[in-house]
C-alpha cells in the first residue's frame, strides 16, 4: 500500500503524525487526492513515474530532494 502521508522514516505525517503507518486502517490516504496523480504512481505535474505526496511536491526542487533522499536512504539500508 502506498501512502501519501508516509515520511522517509516510515512514520505518519498525516492525522496520526509521528506514529507508524496503520495501512488499510487509515482512511487519510483515500481522502487526500491530487489532481496530478494518475493511477497512484504517475505525476503529471512533473512528468515522472513517482508520486511523492502532496506535502513534497511544491516545487520541482522539493520533488527531487524527496526522491533523492529516499534513494540515498534505501542504499544505506542495504
Amino acid at each position: 500500500m502506498r501512502c501519501d502521508f508516509l515520511d522517509l522514516d516510515g512514520r505518519c505525517r498525516g492525522p496520526y503524525k509521528g506514529f507508524g503507518c496503520i495501512k488499510e486502517k487509515c482512511a487519510a490516504d483515500r481522502q487526500a487526492s491530487c489532481e496530478f496523480n494518475e493511477q497512484g504512481f504517475y505525476c503529471r505535474k512533473y512528468r515522472r513515474f513517482e508520486c511523492v505526496g502532496i506535502a513534497n511536491c511544491g516545487t520541482f526542487d522539493d520533488y527531487m530532494a524527496f526522491v533523492n533522499e529516499r534513494k540515498k536512504r534505501a542504499q544505506v539500508s542495504k
